[in-house]
């Protein structure tokens, strides 16, 4: 398992576009944090999640640890991305995150998304 990131803040499912299975989590906190932090998933094809985490660690399973835990819904592409150990996960193309100054509505550094306008 390949640790991915890892912050101690909350995290919120920000969007999620069926039409280009775009995932977003988002922690916007102005009044605890100077930043805004949203991490991205791309070409999601299964996901496990709360609507909130208190904290947020991600990181990639190795393909053993995927085949397991996906068993019979093991997509033939793609990685297997497990939140805080396991308490969720999303298998995706690519996962990366972005830290900037933007505030709840400023548009994601991965583009213009639904509600980040």
């Amino acid at each position: 398992m390949r640790e991915i990131a890892k912050w101690p803040r909350k995290f919120q499912v920000w969007q999620y576009a069926v039409s280009h299975s775009v995932l977003l989590l988002r922690s916007y906190h102005p009044q605890q944090y100077e930043t805004r932090i949203d991490i991205a998933f791309s070409d999601v094809s299964l996901m496990k999640l709360k609507s909130s985490f208190d904290s947020l660690s991600v990181h990639q399973a190795d393909p053993e640890e995927a085949s397991e835990i996906l068993a019979d819904n093991f997509p033939s592409y793609g990685f297997l991305y497990l939140l805080n150990d396991g308490e969720g996960y999303v298998h995706a193309a690519n996962c990366s995150w972005h830290e900037d100054h933007g505030h709840h509505k400023t548009p994601s550094h991965f583009g213009p998304l639904r509600g980040t306008d």
